[in-house]
């Protein structure tokens, strides 16, 4: 019996290890060389979960961590708040000094603080809004030490109404409710990838897509770093039917499609389908509750100005054209742009 070490990478070594291969019995022992890149995913292999998170939670979150960019395209009910909260505990070791950004909706971000303590006991997580104003360079300013907390900070995707150089002290980053910013030409959407470009990991969770949803898919990928531009995408993988933005997938480009897909991201609708536990037999329906709250006076009578001729329809008025039913929906938040008469 002989045996032969590969311990350079040289072509006489190549050689000699093809006609290694030849002979009809042969084993490879002991060794194996791998890049440094994947001694992480061995060590993601070895971590130590938290033990209130379903089985295909897990599964979720040790694959993200391996993945570093990924996206999670979980229906309503499955716990990606329960999931991305487990990836930051994790990954804020991993990127340590840096820090791990939450971007959220405002809505969302009393309710992650709460899961927090939920499942934790405990909350480590800054709310950028109330300990800086808002002022994410500030929170991204301050070393970790200084504040007990101050490895990771969650804030409203409102913020991202400018950019942000990110990368240099942000190691990794969350966008909840990733779906939401869908529009190409969206700013708040255009700022978010431009700011988080050259962040190591990158976590996105969502409601599944809809099966035609073909720009969420192509922002992601692109938020992710997956492709190099937005319409590289679309040029890749669909056909124009000429008819304004009407693309099709191509026929022989779907498992390619797919694939790609398959490759950053998961869809999940019914762990159990795939072989995970039924953790969702007795789970309720959603139950809808419509709040119905008033117009105050000031909203009222802004409301009347901006209605077609004073009729009454929705809100007392007749919304109208374009520009009032913006102008509706700014008063409806409490604020309205006005046109400045300064030349």
């Amino acid at each position: 019996m002989k045996s032969f070490k590969v311990d350079d990478f040289t072509m006489r070594s190549y050689a000699e290890f093809l006609s290694v291969k030849r002979a009809p019995i042969h084993r490879v022992v002991e060794n194996i060389l791998y890049y440094e890149d994947f001694e992480d995913a061995a060590e993601i292999g070895q971590i130590a979960f938290a033990p209130h998170l379903f089985d295909y939670q897990e599964f979720i979150t040790r694959l993200a961590l391996a993945k570093k960019r990924y996206a999670v395209f979980a229906d309503v009910g499955l716990g990606k708040t329960a999931i991305f909260l487990e990836w930051v505990r994790h990954v804020s070791k991993m990127v340590y000094p840096k820090k791990v950004l939450i971007i959220s909706q405002l809505h969302l971000i009393r309710q992650t603080l709460d899961e927090q303590m939920k499942f934790y006991g405990w909350t480590n997580i800054s709310d950028i809004n109330r300990d800086f104003g808002g002022d994410i360079q500030a929170f991204c300013a301050v070393e970790n030490g200084q504040w007990e907390g101050l490895s990771v900070g969650i804030v409203n995707v409102d913020k991202f109404n400018r950019k942000y150089r990110l990368q240099d002290s942000v190691g990794a980053v969350v966008l909840d409710d990733s779906g939401c910013p869908k529009d190409e030409t969206s700013v708040r959407r255009t700022n978010i990838i431009e700011s988080c470009k050259g962040i190591e990991f990158k976590l996105c969770c969502t409601a599944t897509p809809a099966p035609n949803d073909r720009q969420e898919y192509a922002n992601h990928a692109l938020h992710l770093g997956y492709i190099d531009n937005y319409k590289q995408f679309f040029t890749k993988y669909f056909y124009n039917t000429g008819s304004g933005n009407d693309f099709v997938l191509k026929p022989h480009a779907r498992k390619a499609f797919y694939e790609f897909l398959s490759t950053w991201s998961i869809f999940l609708k019914s762990p159990a389908r795939y072989g995970f536990s039924d953790n969702l037999h007795d789970l309720k329906p959603a139950q809808v509750i419509w709040d119905s709250i008033g117009l105050t006076d000031g909203q009222r009578t802004a409301a009347i100005k901006y209605g077609a001729k004073g009729q009454m329809g929705m809100w007392g008025v007749n919304a109208g054209g374009i520009t009032n039913r913006n102008k509706l929906s700014q008063i409806a938040k409490g604020f309205v742009y006005e046109r400045s008469s300064a030349n």
